[in-house]
């Protein structure tokens, strides 16, 4: 069920005005998702993201969101990820994530020839950077402290139901790494140097026996502040999954374990802040296997690698 939103539109939000009748997605609106509603009328706001939008019906307030895409884009990676989003939300929402408290959103419709990529439904929350900064602006560690709690367990749930018996694959885990060293080259931010010192590095990790202890599992693929909401109720809302794939547990965990360091290193100007929130999660996270130890070790075994990925 499509819930309605308390308020016209969220905080950061831009008004644009009302969506033309003569746009194409008008119809899809009103002809698929508010055939009930007589004569709607769609009020539209930019969010942060160029290619998002929030459209919310003035009679119902229920707000949608829409993300767009250039299917001429020259990059067609980038597009056939941004399209593959309707189905990573189908496929992880049928491993019992259209329920709350632990939500994946629920996709909706999506027009490829519009450049529709998605339409999915719009959770009012506040995600994991909101608590970041009140902890690190205004020192209200304990509510980050249980927001992470509360992430580390939707994460254990995600990895543990989608768990395979094939084991990973440490080859494509390779590659992602030689991309983001490329793209750094590409950028000036690496010399070839510093290139050939990364190389040498990754043989180790792949030589060392670590990377290749688990099996794959569903990963969100973005597990960053901003793609995980808390509700007033303390439900747990999962975001933007257009990177989702199979991969090392460790891949999300991680994530999670750097972004955290990077938002005190930014924020607060000493990325060592962070540790003790980062081992909390970690504890968090590893405390619902049976045996908790064993599992806090191989996972921080590995973390240092894919930390990497992130930082």
């Amino acid at each position: 069920m499509i819930r309605p939103v308390s308020g016209m539109h969220a905080m950061g939000d831009r008004y644009l005005g009302r969506l033309d009748v003569a746009d194409p997605l008008f119809d899809i609106l009103r002809s698929g998702i508010f055939s009930d509603v007589k004569d709607p009328r769609f009020h539209v706001t930019a969010t942060s993201s160029r290619s998002v939008f929030k459209y919310t019906e003035e009679q119902t307030r229920v707000a949608l969101i829409g993300k767009f895409c250039r299917p001429s884009d020259p990059c067609q990676d980038k597009v056939n990820r941004i399209l593959s989003e309707f189905e990573n939300l189908q496929k992880i929402r049928s491993f019992g994530f259209d329920t709350f408290p632990y939500y994946v959103v629920k996709p909706i419709d999506k027009s490829e020839h519009l450049g529709l990529a998605l339409i999915e439904e719009f959770i009012r929350g506040k995600d994991l950077d909101y608590y970041l900064r009140k902890a690190i602006y205004q020192r209200e560690y304990s509510q980050l402290r249980d927001k992470l709690r509360i992430l580390a367990y939707f994460l254990f749930v995600l990895h543990r139901k989608t768990e395979s018996s094939v084991p990973v694959a440490i080859d494509e885990v390779a590659r992602y790494f030689l991309r983001i060293i490329d793209k750094l080259i590409r950028q000036g931010i690496l010399s070839e140097h510093e290139r050939k010192s990364y190389l040498r590095l990754v043989e180790k990790w792949l030589m060392g026996g670590y990377l290749d202890q688990d099996r794959s599992v569903i990963v969100h693929g973005d597990a960053t502040p901003t793609n995980f909401l808390f509700t007033e109720r303390g439900d747990v809302v999962a975001i933007d999954l257009e990177r989702s794939k199979t991969s090392d547990p460790v891949f999300d965990v991680s994530m999670v374990c750097g972004e955290l360091k990077h938002a005190f290193m930014w924020r607060a100007g000493n990325p060592y802040a962070a540790e003790p929130y980062i081992r909390h999660f970690l504890k968090s996270y590893t405390r619902h296997f049976s045996d908790s130890r064993k599992a806090f070790r191989e996972i921080t075994q590995r973390n240092p690698f894919y930390m990497a990925l992130t930082e």
